[in-house]
């Protein structure tokens, strides 16, 4: 079974600007990440990036991690999900990003 949403990332082509938006509404604290990307985290770590979209996707991504990504979305496809884009290494893990049959898109996530 997965686990619960683990990770969010907001993909998008004004970065500096969404970056500035929640330092501003939310007071989240921003740092630089790897590949580029704005990471920001609290007293328990980092939980969500800021960069570019991931498998064409504007917006917010969340991810749940799985036991196996490749499985995992071979039974995505089958249970009638679209795959934006396919097995990627992240700086933690793979990831593959689909679209589910109501249109959301969801980040299937296996540590590495």
């Amino acid at each position: 079974m997965a686990q619960a949403f683990v990770w969010f990332h907001n993909g998008g082509n004004k970065t500096e600007e969404s970056r500035r938006f929640y330092e501003g509404l939310l007071g989240w604290k921003p740092s630089e990440g790897p590949g580029g990307m704005t990471m920001f985290g609290g007293e328990a770590g980092p939980f969500a990036s800021l960069g570019a979209p991931q498998g064409g996707a504007a917006g917010w991504v969340p991810y749940a991690q799985v036991d196996d990504v490749e499985v995992a979305a071979k039974r995505a496809v089958t249970l009638g999900a679209e795959v934006l884009q396919p097995k990627t290494r992240g700086p933690a893990g793979d990831f593959v990003v689909v679209r589910d049959p109501g249109g959301a898109t969801l980040a299937l996530w296996q540590k590495v």
